[in-house]
């Protein structure tokens, strides 16, 4: 099924996401200059940073976003929007601070639209929880996907439950499945519907 999704949908998706990628960039990247000006004055530090995340059939890439809490900071995970100053917490609401990812897409990295890349740490724990989490690395990962429109508020903690839907994406791939996931995407963005 997978090998079969990869296949056939590999090159018409490339294509998708360097054209996404090219036609948003008139909007994107005065959104990406204003992100970085405003975490340069929340901040007053390097304001973009990298993170270890598990692709494309487990391989380990870098993703890119515009730091929205201080590198000096030490925050549970549970703490992080609590601790977050007002200016991060737009960023992160508004989506801004993911706008670096689309240099990601153009590497190759990720697709627009597929299941989140997790951290290495968490792959492992939902592993031992549930084997077939593997399966979200049968195809590349995405900066939204299926799982995100529908569980716009789920916790690193609730992988398992957004693994039903991520598989579901897989199995019932359609362009009119990614067109329904963009447009509940832009809802979500628009209404700062997310954490």
């Amino acid at each position: 099924m997978n090998d079969s999704f990869i296949n056939k949908n590999f090159c018409f998706r490339r294509i998708f996401d360097l054209f996404f990628v090219l036609i948003s960039l008139p909007i994107s990247f005065p959104l990406f200059l204003i992100g970085c000006l405003l975490a340069i004055f929340n901040l007053n530090e390097p304001v973009i940073y990298s993170q270890p995340r598990v692709g494309l059939k487990g391989e380990l890439f870098l993703i890119y976003k515009i730091r929205t809490i201080s590198n000096k900071s030490k925050i549970k995970s549970a703490d992080f929007i609590n601790q977050t100053s007002f200016l991060g917490n737009f960023l992160r609401l508004s989506k801004i601070d993911e706008l670096p990812q689309l240099f990601n897409v153009l590497r190759g990295d990720m697709s627009i639209i597929g299941p989140r890349p997790e951290q290495p740490h968490y792959v492992q724990e939902f592993l031992k929880e549930n084997p077939s989490f593997t399966l979200r690395h049968d195809i590349k990962p995405g900066i939204t996907g299926w799982a995100q429109v529908n569980l716009p508020k789920a916790k690193p903690k609730d992988n398992l439950k957004k693994l039903k839907f991520d598989l579901y994406y897989i199995k019932e791939y359609s362009w009119k499945l990614d067109f329904l996931i963009l447009i509940k995407t832009i809802k979500i963005v628009l209404t700062f519907n997310s954490n």
